[in-house]
C-alpha cells in the first residue's frame, strides 16, 4: 500500500507528496488466500528523490486474529488502529532504489505459517526505513467457504453538467478511444454488472440525428447490444431525494428537447410506388426521391434500451424516510411499485440483505457501503495501485457475506474518477471471489424482503437550491410565450435543472455552487434581454407627432411584446398600446403618436413591455417630455397676421396707384380735348 514517509497511508490508495517515497502492498489473487495456499505479496517502493534509498528489508505483518466486522475494517485502514497484535511473518530484502526510480520485493509465506489461524480477514501491513508503511488485509479462506449471491450496479453517467445536453464535441470526447463512456462500456462488457445509465446521455446523442459523432453513434449501438440488465435514472442523474425533500409532488422530467433538433438531421425518403425518370441531355436519371422530417419524440430521445425496472437511485444513496415513502408511490410506466437503492450508511436494517422493506411498505434495495467505497477507490487508483486496493474489496466481501441473510448488492458509486482498467480490476475481484454467484435484478426484486427504516435526514441544502432554480424556472415560463416557440426556452432550462441537481455534483461541492451561480446569471440575463432602451427626454414643439422610442432583443429569437405608455398628465394624449415584433439581435425602432392639448409643461410617459400573456418584461422605463406645443400655433397665427397685414398693404398700394394712374389719364385727355375744340379758339 502507498503512503508517504512521514505518515501512515488513510486509504489503500493514498496521494503522497511527489517529494516523498511511497510504498505500496499488494496482496496477491485480491488478497485471498485459500486454505493451504500461500500468502503471496509485492512490495513496490518508488523513490522521487534526488537520494538513492539503501538496501534494506521489508517487514511483512500479520494481525494475530481476524477482524470481526465492517467497521474494525475501515478501522484498520483508514486509521492503523487494531484491536490485536501483528506479528512478523516475513522479511523480504528490498534492493537499493536509485533516484526517480522504482524497486519491487516479493514477500511469499508458506502455508505452514499460517496453519492454525481461523479463517477470516486479517490486518496485514509493511514497514520499509524509518516511517515508510503500508496497510492492506488479507482473507483467509475455509475449507468448503461458500459465498452468496451478490449483484453489482455500475452508473454510467458523463462528469457533472450545467448544460442540459451534451454537446458534440463533448460526445466525440466521451466516447472517443480513451474517453469515460467508452471505458465504462468495455469495463462492463463480459461482466454481469447491473447498468444505472442516464437517459441524458442517449438524449444527447439522439437529437443530433445523422450528425451526432459516428463514435457516438457506435457507443449507442454497443450500449443496446450489451446483454446487462439495466435500468434508468433520472435524466441528468438529478437526485430524486432532493426533489421530494423540495416539496415537489412529482419528479421533474424534461419537458421539451426539440430546441437541440434539426430537421435536416432526420430526413427520411418518401415512399413512392415506382422510381421516377426524367430525361436530361445525358439521358435519363433517377429523379432525386423527396425526403420528410421525422423527428423522435421525447420518449423516443429518453428511452434505455433494454431497461427492466423501476429503480430510483438518491445522490450518496441517502434518502429520508418521508422521501423513501413519496419516491415509492411515484407512478411507473409498468405499474409496479418503484424500488429505491439506498446505502446500508444510511439505513437501519434488521439483517443483512439487499432486498428489505420499510414499515410503511416502501421497497429497497440496500447496497453494502463498505465494499461500494473500496469498489469506487480502486477504480480511481493508478493501475500501479489497483492491485492493492483489490484486497480491500475482498476484505469488505468475506465480511458481508459471512453474515448475509440474503442477495447482496454493491455499487461502483457514480464515479468522480476513473481509470478503466483499475474499474475492471474491481469488477473482476467481486466476481471472482470464492462462492460469489452473481445476482440480477430478478433475483432482487424477487427475493424475500428483510426490514428497514431510513436514517437519513433531508438535505436541506440541496432542497433549497433546487427552489431557487425552480423559481428561476418560474420566472422564465412567464417570459417564454413573446417568443413563437416558448419550449426553445422552457426546454433548455428544464433539462439544465436536471443536470444540476445530478448526483455527481456532490464530490464537487465549490464547483456545484459556481455553477448554480453561473445558471442564475444566466436566468437574469434571458429575462433582461427584451426591453425597451432608456430614452433621452424629448423636446415636442408640434401638436401632433410620433414619439421614437427602441425594443432591444438580445435572444436569437424575435419576439412579440406590446409596448404600453402611460404618461403621467393630460398634456399628452398618447396612443397607449402598440404591438411590437422586435428582430432578433437588434434593436427595433417603435413610433407611439401623441398628440399636445393646451399647456406647456414636462410630461413623464412610463413605458412598459407585456408579453402576449400579459406578463411584464424587462424593467420599466420613462420618457422625459418637455412640451411646447403651443409655440407653433401662435408662430403660426403672428406668421399668418403679417402675411394678411402684408398683402393688404400690397392690395392698398396697388389700388391707390391705379386710382392716379387713372386720374391723371382723365385729366391729360381733357386736356386734350380742350385744346383741340375750335369753339374753345374762338372764345380766346
Amino acid at each position: 500500500m502507498g503512503a508517504p514517509a512521514t505518515a501512515l497511508a488513510s486509504t489503500p490508495t493514498p496521494t503522497p507528496e511527489p517529494s516523498q517515497p511511497t510504498i505500496v502492498l499488494s496482496p496477491l489473487s485480491h488478497g485471498v488466500v485459500a486454505p493451504g495456499a500461500a500468502l503471496t505479496a509485492t512490495i513496490e517502493i518508488t523513490n522521487p528523490t534526488d537520494a538513492p534509498l539503501p538496501p534494506s528489508s521489508v517487514s511483512i505483518q500479520l494481525g494475530e486474529a481476524p477482524l470481526t466486522s465492517v467497521a474494525d475494517l475501515d478501522a484498520w485502514i483508514e486509521e492503523g488502529s487494531t484491536s490485536g497484535d501483528l506479528n512478523v511473518i516475513d522479511r523480504p530484502a528490498m534492493p537499493e532504489v536509485a533516484p526517480t526510480e522504482s524497486a519491487i520485493a516479493v514477500s511469499t509465506v508458506a502455508p505452514e505459517a499460517l496453519a492454525g489461524r481461523p479463517a477470516g480477514v486479517y490486518a496485514l501491513s509493511s514497514s520499509y526505513g524509518r516511517g515508510l508503511v503500508a496497510r492492506s488485509a488479507v482473507v483467509l479462506q475455509a475449507d468448503g467457504g461458500a459465498g452468496a449471491p451478490v449483484g453489482l450496479v455500475v452508473a454510467i453517467t458523463a462528469s457533472p453538467q450545467s448544460a442540459g445536453l451534451l454537446t458534440a464535441d463533448q460526445l466525440t470526447s466521451l466516447t472517443g478511444v480513451d474517453g469515460r463512456l467508452t471505458s465504462l462500456l468495455a469495463t462492463v462488457s463480459g461482466t454481469s454488472a447491473i447498468l444505472a445509465v442516464d437517459p441524458a446521455i442517449l438524449a444527447s446523442i439522439r437529437v443530433l440525428g445523422e450528425s451526432a459523432p459516428a463514435t457516438a453513434q457506435a457507443w449507442l449501438a454497443r450500449l443496446a447490444a450489451l446483454p446487462n440488465e439495466r435500468f434508468a435514472l433520472q435524466f441528468g442523474d438529478a437526485d430524486v431525494a432532493a426533489q421530494i425533500d423540495a416539496g415537489l409532488p412529482a419528479l421533474l422530467q424534461p419537458t421539451s428537447l426539440a430546441y437541440a433538433m434539426s430537421a435536416e438531421n432526420f430526413a427520411e425518403p418518401t415512399q413512392t410506388p415506382e422510381p421516377t425518370v426524367s430525361p436530361t441531355p445525358g439521358g435519363d436519371q433517377p429523379e432525386q426521391e423527396p425526403t420528410v422530417a421525422v423527428e423522435p419524440d421525447l420518449p423516443e430521445l429518453l428511452a434505455v434500451p433494454g431497461a427492466r425496472a423501476a429503480l430510483y437511485w438518491p445522490a450518496d444513496g441517502r434518502a429520508s424516510a418521508s422521501a423513501i415513502g413519496a419516491l415509492s408511490q411515484q407512478p411507473s410506466a409498468s405499474g409496479v411499485a418503484a424500488g429505491i437503492l439506498v446505502s446500508s450508511d444510511a439505513t437501519d436494517r434488521a439483517d443483512r440483505r439487499a432486498a428489505a422493506r420499510t414499515p410503511e411498505g416502501a421497497s429497497l434495495l440496500v447496497y453494502e457501503a463498505g465494499t461500494s467505497r473500496a469498489i469506487r477507490s480502486t477504480a480511481a487508483a493508478t493501475a500501479d495501485s489497483a492491485q492493492a486496493s483489490t484486497a480491500v474489496i475482498s476484505a469488505h466481501l468475506a465480511l458481508e457475506t459471512a453474515g448475509a441473510a440474503g442477495p447482496l448488492l454493491v455499487t461502483s458509486d457514480r464515479l468522480a474518477e476513473l481509470n478503466p482498467t483499475s474499474l475492471r480490476a474491481a469488477i473482476d475481484t467481486i466476481y471472482s471471489y470464492p462462492g460469489i454467484v452473481p445476482a440480477t435484478l430478478s433475483t432482487f426484486l424477487s427475493a424475500e424482503q428483510g426490514t428497514a427504516q431510513s436514517t437519513a435526514e433531508a438535505d436541506q441544502d440541496a432542497a433549497g437550491q433546487l427552489q431557487d432554480l425552480l423559481a428561476g424556472e418560474e420566472a422564465i415560463a412567464k417570459f417564454a410565450p413573446i417568443i413563437d416557440e416558448p419550449v426553445l426556452l422552457t426546454g433548455p432550462e428544464r433539462a439544465s435543472i436536471l443536470q444540476l441537481l445530478g448526483a455527481g455534483w456532490r464530490d464537487e461541492a465549490d464547483l456545484w455552487k459556481n455553477a448554480l451561480a453561473a445558471h442564475a446569471e444566466a436566468t437574469s440575463t434571458t429575462l433582461t434581454s427584451v426591453a425597451v432602451q432608456q430614452p433621452d427626454t424629448i423636446q415636442l414643439v408640434s401638436p401632433e407627432a410620433g414619439l421614437p422610442f427602441f425594443i432591444r432583443n438580445d435572444l436569437p429569437f424575435a419576439a412579440n411584446v406590446v409596448l404600453v405608455s402611460t404618461p403621467d398628465n393630460l398634456r399628452l394624449d398618447v396612443e397607449r398600446t402598440k404591438e411590437v415584433r422586435a428582430e432578433p439581435g437588434v434593436n427595433t425602432r417603435v413610433e407611439v403618436p401623441v398628440r399636445a392639448r393646451v399647456g406647456s409643461g414636462e410630461v413623464t410617459i412610463e413605458l412598459r413591455l407585456l408579453s402576449p400573456t400579459y406578463e411584464q418584461v424587462g424593467p420599466l422605463q420613462q420618457a422625459r417630455v418637455t412640451v411646447r406645443a403651443e409655440w407653433e400655433r401662435i408662430g403660426i397665427i403672428a406668421l399668418g397676421s403679417i402675411v394678411v397685414l402684408l398683402l393688404s398693404a400690397g392690395l392698398v398700394r396697388t389700388v391707390r396707384r391705379r386710382r392716379r394712374a387713372r386720374d391723371a389719364a382723365s385729366a391729360e385727355a381733357a386736356d386734350t380735348e380742350h385744346a383741340s375744340d375750335p369753339r374753345a379758339e374762338a372764345d380766346e
